[in-house]
């Protein structure tokens, strides 16, 4: 007996360490996805409307995307892939931890344009003008309404597709590597956005971090399509943008690839125009969104958060913090475009992170989410050099206070938000 049990302990062995056949990952996701389905089964959903067989089905399409991006990068081993799927679950369990909770932009903006977009046609949604994001996340909106699940859960599990993708981009900027992959996954302000606070940010950076990774890894047309989403997706993508001068310079982009930007914003906006909406709708959505607030600080541990705002002339302040954010910009272009043809992947993702870190620093009317690509940028860097871990640190703990209630006061957030800057600026000109 006791030698078929050491036999059985060997073979038991060396299938955990041994190679994963197709069949055994597979066999690993789809395990995953029932016991994760038979789990949501038992849990009480406090919203009512609709199935909750469908809901639970919802909720396995993030998993199946998490699955599929943490399975690409898995190791060979059984033992990699059976991790990966508990990571994934794991990460879907902290994020179903607040999917209850609605707040912020869901309540004073959202529902009601989820309501509106219900009671109508696609044409007539879209020649309403109903809401400030581009035209690419009301069509999800519109589809939203459409889903036999309540639209809180649906915008979240949207979300959740986001992180999924933006967790693989992370990982392939890295050189595939799964612990930038479990970073992105796990990284607190990247479960709260979506997870809590309903936001789609993980949307446009998901986009914007895979047209810097397909950029590196030399497929140009693909970058450009990722790099026209993520600004189709949102404004905030311009943080990370201005890096294709760079790419450009670099021979990593070229001038066709102008082209493929521009033809994707145009494909994106098409099916709104044919519904009936302008393109001076289509347009002014983003100029409407510069105009829309009009105070120095919206909670952002950043410049302003360093002094008391209170009483100051906040054109003046504002046009002084922006041309510093603007110079700061073009510094680094000219650093980053003098450096051509001797850029290693740790000096672009040392430049793609100081791009939104100093620019969200230094400009005004900032939100605290609007250091999104940050926190992404700097775990993934901390995954590639352990040097930079204390700067990923920083930034992921200043922002996490900023978005939750901790006992850290919003002026010490925006002093490890510059402290991290210059962390990174100190590796940046070690490289060189």
């Amino acid at each position: 007996m006791e030698a078929r049990l050491n036999r059985l302990d060997e073979r038991l062995r060396q299938g955990l360490l041994g190679e994963a056949s197709p069949l055994a990952r597979g066999l690993c996701a789809a395990l995953t996805l029932a016991a994760f389905f038979l789990l949501l089964m038992t849990r009480t959903f406090l919203q009512t409307a609709g199935s909750k067989v469908f809901t639970a089905l919802l909720f396995l399409v993030p998993l199946a995307v998490m699955l599929y991006e943490g399975e690409r990068l898995a190791k060979d081993k059984l033992i990699n892939v059976m991790g990966i799927c508990v990571l994934c679950g794991a990460a879907m369990l902290a994020r179903l931890s607040f999917i209850e909770r609605s707040a912020g932009d869901y309540d004073i903006y959202l529902a009601d344009w989820l309501q509106k977009l219900s009671a109508g046609s696609f044409g007539e949604g879209m020649r309403a003008n109903i809401g400030e994001y581009n035209v690419v996340y009301q069509y999800i909106l519109f589809l939203i309404t459409r889903l036999p699940v309540p639209p809180l859960y649906a915008v979240k599990a949207v979300s959740f597709i986001g992180d999924a993708l933006l967790a693989g981009a992370a990982a392939r900027l890295c050189g595939k590597k799964p612990s930038a992959f479990a970073a992105a996954l796990l990284l607190p302000t990247i479960v709260l956005n979506g997870g809590m606070f309903a936001q789609c940010d993980s949307l446009y950076a998901a986009c914007a971090l895979w047209g810097l990774a397909l950029s590196l890894d030399e497929k140009p047309g693909r970058a450009a399509v990722c790099f026209a989403l993520s600004l189709a997706f949102k404004l905030q993508a311009v943080f990370l943008l201005p890096i294709v001068a760079v790419l450009w310079a670099d021979k990593k982009l070229r001038v066709e690839d102008a082209l493929i930007f521009a033809g994707t914003l145009i494909l994106t906006a098409l099916p709104a125009l044919l519904g009936g909406k302008s393109i001076g709708s289509i347009l002014s959505i983003y100029t409407a969104q510069t105009g829309l607030y009009t105070g120095l600080n919206y909670g952002a541990p950043n410049f302003f958060a360093l002094m008391n705002t209170q009483g100051l002339d906040v054109y003046a302040y504002g046009n002084f913090a922006m041309g510093l954010a603007f110079g700061l910009c073009a510094l680094l272009v000219v650093m980053g475009i003098g450096r051509a043809g001797q850029m290693t992947r740790g000096d672009y993702l040392r430049l793609a992170l100081l791009f939104p870190l100093l620019i969200v620093f230094f400009l005004p009317r900032m939100h605290e989410r609007y250091f999104y690509l940050a926190d992404i940028l700097g775990a993934a860097l901390a995954c590639y050099d352990r040097r930079m871990v204390p700067a990923a640190a920083l930034i992921a703990l200043a922002s996490l206070a900023s978005y939750w209630e901790m006992a850290l006061p919003l002026s010490l957030c925006a002093g490890m938000m510059l402290l991290a800057a210059m962390i990174v600026i100190a590796g940046y000109r070690k490289e060189k």
